[in-house]
């Protein structure tokens, strides 16, 4: 908080002397009080403070009391010692000697310190309470600023009052204007936490045309029109951050291909996949490579598609990847291909119907008549099969015949 420690030791400095001056002070004190300013502007701290316990030991009006605890209050800002400076600003406010306005700064100040030492609900109630008189009694001078709204809506997130966050954030970046990032990141917090995803919407697609090359935002932004079921905009947004040059990750291009995939577009899917691959931005895992022959074949890429589903079995070789070969290659009408990718699958699961079906089929095809009987016939075996095959012997019968 060195920022505010600055800050406030200049502002004190200045308004500490001027409200000084004009309430009625023994000179012997103001002149005390000067001395222990200049002691301040100059860094000679120990001196200044010898002056200010000399002073506060004095039997002294209420208002020359404040101003000292004022002076020892920016004393102690000056060394860095907020908690100390803390206790001083809040003794003389406690007072209630000095002038409304000079009150007004008091319980202000005593507010950002409180704020400053994770106080946060003390924090909170002093700085509503300074805005609440600065809106019935404040003078034209007086105003709110965009940073007080800011502090109020960093207070309420400290304690999780989620709710309590979104109107004065929204405050401050209305009177700033061009707001700094991180205050539309705490009001995005705010819209995330409560999840209000209209309102989390409206921030990010500011942030994405504000700050394009950064990722997060146009993740984000991706992911809030998903869950408002908005996915085209999801596709359009993960997109646009792809094609700005904005993915670095692999989970980044799964996740687009995803949402080609689920938006009709499985050729371009593939393409994408198919692309990153071969740059080594997706690594060639089994599951990265289920997802690249999903898309081929929804794309109708049946070779490529079959060429990825080869490598898969090549790799794991299990029932499913060889029976979904099998089915593969005799929508190719590659036969011989067929009939090797059904024996791979039927090696791992003998009393596969559908299989010993197909298995005559390739054979019958391949002009091998006798064992595609005997597929046939062992087809027939099974209830779920044995129409078809008996159908397919009746065939044989009558080409045989």
């Amino acid at each position: 908080m060195k920022w505010m420690t600055l800050c406030l030791s200049l502002w004190w400095l200045l308004s500490t002397t001027a409200g000084a001056q004009t309430l009625t002070l023994p000179p012997a004190v103001l002149k005390q009080l000067n001395a222990a300013q200049e002691a301040m502007a100059a860094e000679n701290y120990p001196q200044a403070d010898k002056v200010l316990r000399a002073l506060a030991a004095r039997d002294l009006s209420a208002p020359a009391q404040a101003y000292i605890l004022q002076f020892q209050g920016n004393l102690a800002l000056a060394r860095q010692q907020e908690a100390a400076a803390m206790k001083r600003f809040a003794a003389a406010y406690a007072l209630n000697a000095l002038p409304a306005i000079d009150q007004r700064r008091l319980l202000h100040t005593v507010a950002q310190l409180q704020m400053s030492q994770s106080r946060w609900r003390e924090g909170i109630d002093s700085l509503q309470r300074w805005m609440e008189e600065i809106r019935s009694h404040g003078t034209q001078t007086e105003k709110i600023r965009a940073e007080d709204h800011l502090l109020l809506a960093q207070g309420y997130s400290r304690v999780e009052q989620w709710a309590q966050v979104v109107a004065p954030v929204k405050a401050a970046i209305r009177m700033r204007g061009r707001a700094p990032e991180d205050w539309y990141r705490l009001q995005l917090a705010a819209h995330f936490q409560l999840k209000q995803w209209k309102g989390a919407t409206a921030v990010l697609e500011l942030l994405v045309n504000r700050y394009p090359h950064k990722a997060r935002y146009w993740e984000q932004l991706a992911s809030v029109y998903q869950l408002r079921d908005r996915h085209a905009d999801a596709l359009a947004t993960l997109r646009a951050a792809w094609l700005g040059g904005q993915f670095d990750q692999e989970r980044q291009y799964i996740w687009l291909s995803q949402l080609l995939l689920q938006q009709g577009l499985p050729q371009r899917a593939a393409e994408l996949l198919d692309d990153a691959m071969n740059r080594q931005q997706v690594r060639r895992s089994l599951k990265h490579e289920r997802l690249l022959a999903q898309t081929q074949l929804q794309a109708k890429l049946y070779s490529a598609g079959r060429g990825t589903l080869e490598r898969i079995a090549q790799r794991r070789p299990d029932y499913m990847t060889w029976r979904q070969l099998a089915y593969l290659d005799m929508q190719l009408q590659r036969w011989d291909a067929m009939k090797q990718s059904i024996e791979r699958a039927v090696a791992l699961k003998p009393d596969a119907a559908d299989l010993h079906l197909l298995s005559g089929i390739a054979d019958l095809n391949r002009a091998q008549l006798d064992q595609a009987r005997a597929s046939f016939v062992r087809a027939r075996e099974y209830a779920a099969t044995r129409a078809q095959a008996q159908s397919w012997l009746n065939y044989l019968d009558q080409r045989s015949g």
